[in-house]
């Protein structure tokens, strides 16, 4: 193992800040050897009285001494406070950035409980762990000077001291191996108790709904947290076992240096209280530094967890290279969209075909209404994905007016739509929105009745903890606002009442046709296939033509007073 692998953590301080500098390494030895002068002068004072000392310059080297300790040790405490929190925030920053440009499949392989794991609690374990370091760092040091103090003073109590300190440090780190596995296993089964609570916690009303649901989930939480305990009490065990190791080493070295040295060396009477004085100073300095090690050691995991995290959004973020470079193409008057022979696979862990979808061949011209229909799990949701291009196809491309779809311009085609999917998130701020008037929020709130339900105050929704229906109605809001080209709704008429599920389908959707919008919706209300001017059929990965059709129900408008300006018409525009 490379002497350099314990000291991960000074490799990332300094990959992510560039601000290991020479100042805080030469003030944390300063800090050590000021400390170390401390003993050294308060040693010569008392040897002084026999003189009829103390003599002036030891109190003023004592001063110089302090003072000199007093700021170094503030500095590199304050510093690496302030290097280990511009790394958590780079890092942090950084990763956001590679998990929003990356690949959904890619993320949906990761887990979202991992990429929660690793940006909170493991970067809040490096800055927890960064200031203590430089703090042992600083011990160490201050044991180097005292050792050489002590050499000074009786060059034999140095070489017994030494001795004894290499043993136990050897004897220390003799299962330092197994101890870093052992906190690698328990770092991936507290991923999985991080999993387990996020179900536990997002499942909760199907669980109240269903006590033996409930009673099985809940004996799954037990046992992961209790094979957490486990890991973690192996690993607290033999981490108490060095700290009574520690505890008996400074015995045995003050009974080696009171008992064996006498025995080698007849003038070291004289200097025994020097020695003794010397170790007891540096027990605590020592204690930090051989504590540091298991500390050094969590935090190592924790550095491989993220640079894996890394790694594994890289290598998705290269098989798209330099679509973010790209310049940005405006398609929004775009005739056609031609899907050509598209794709995909769904694999297992293994490599295996779990499911397929495609080939799937066909044209989606501009201003056209289009419903989609099939049971669940014949691939609705995952064609809407590769539509969106939010999945790359295995095989088969997307032709926008005749210009295939690739790297260079993916972002580009991206741009095109709104999408309301099953799944959907709701943000609080309108991002990306900042130019939409207040009033024209406020007019489509009205307008999806929710008005009473949330406001819109200084650029936020007052609150998206609303309904199903409601949160849809809200979502229907923001969709709207981002005026797009196509528009990507799946169920959203789902969960409303009969009065906003017409007005949905035979008002809404007209009028964004009207504007010159495309709209892919995904519905089973056949009473209003009528509206579409194509029904699409998923059936097992496949895509067809439906033969489906219905006589138009019954025209149900909203009041006058409540209908809103089509797209084209918003103020500005």
């Amino acid at each position: 193992m490379s002497i350099f692998k314990g000291f991960g953590i000074l490799a990332f301080l300094e990959r992510e800040t560039k601000a290991l500098d020479r100042k805080l390494f030469v003030l944390t030895a300063a800090s050590g050897t000021a400390n170390a002068m401390n003993l050294a002068v308060i040693n010569a004072s008392v040897e002084s009285m026999k003189q009829g000392g103390p003599f002036w310059y030891h109190f003023v080297l004592f001063g110089l001494s302090i003072g000199l300790f007093v700021y170094s040790l503030r500095y590199i405490l304050y510093e690496s406070s302030r290097i280990a929190e511009e790394a958590i925030l780079s890092v942090r920053v950084r990763l956001a950035d590679k998990i929003r440009r990356s690949d959904l499949m890619a993320l949906e392989t990761i887990g979202e409980a991992d990429i929660h794991a690793r940006i909170s609690r493991d970067t809040a374990a490096i800055a927890q762990a960064a200031r203590p370091l430089f703090s042992g760092t600083q011990s160490a040091i201050m044991v180097v000077f005292t050792m050489a103090y002590i050499a000074a003073v009786s060059p034999m109590a140095m070489l017994l001291c030494l001795a004894l300190i290499v043993s136990g440090i050897g004897l220390y780190l003799k299962d330092h191996d197994d101890y870093q596995a052992q906190l690698q296993d328990s770092s991936k089964w507290e991923d999985d108790l991080f999993s387990a609570l996020t179900g536990l916690l997002r499942g909760f009303k199907e669980l109240r709904l269903n006590q033996r649901k409930s009673d099985d989930v809940f004996a799954d939480f037990g046992q992961t947290a209790a094979r957490v305990r486990d890991k973690r009490l192996h690993v607290m065990l033999k981490f108490s076992d060095n700290m009574v190791f520690v505890e008996m080493f400074f015995v045995i070295l003050l009974g080696a240096v009171v008992f064996i040295l006498p025995l080698l060396s007849t003038s070291f009477s004289d200097s025994v209280t020097k020695i003794v004085a010397a170790i007891l100073f540096f027990f605590g300095p020592l204690g930090n530094v051989v504590m540091m090690i298991p500390v050094l050691s969590q935090v190592n995991v924790t550095v491989d967890n993220l640079r894996r995290l890394e790694t594994t959004l890289d290598e998705a973020l290269a098989k798209s290279a330099d679509q973010e470079q790209s310049p940005g193409v405006d398609m929004s008057s775009f005739g056609t969209i031609r899907l050509d022979g598209l794709h995909f696979t769904y694999r297992d862990p293994e490599g295996g075909a779990v499911f397929q979808v495609g080939p799937i061949d066909g044209e989606i011209r501009r201003g056209e209404i289009l419903f989609l229909v099939g049971g669940n799990g014949s691939g609705k949701t995952s064609f809407m994905k590769l539509f969106t291009a939010l999945y790359h196809p295995d095989q088969g491309s997307i032709r926008v007016d005749g210009v295939e779809i690739g790297p260079t311009n993916i972002q580009s085609y991206r741009n095109l739509f709104s999408a309301i999917f099953s799944d959907f998130y709701l943000f609080e701020k309108l991002h990306g929105l900042k130019e939409a008037a207040p009033e024209r929020v406020e007019e489509l709130l009205r307008l999806m009745e929710i008005s009473a339900k949330t406001d819109f105050r200084d650029g936020r929704f007052t609150t998206t903890s609303l309904s199903t229906g409601q949160r849809k109605r809200l979502a229907l809001v923001v969709s709207y606002l981002e005026d797009k080209a196509i528009y990507i709704f799946d169920e959203v008429a789902a969960d409303q009442d009969p009065q906003f599920r017409a007005y949905f389908y035979e008002t809404l959707l007209p009028d964004l046709k009207r504007a010159g919008k495309t709209l892919v919706v995904v519905s089973h209300d056949d009473r209003y296939f009528h509206v579409a001017d194509r029904v699409l059929e998923m059936d097992y990965g496949k895509l067809r033509d439906s033969k489906r059709t219905a006589k138009p129900a019954r025209p149900r408008k909203r009041p006058a007073a409540r209908t809103v300006k089509p797209i084209s018409q918003e103020p500005g525009r």
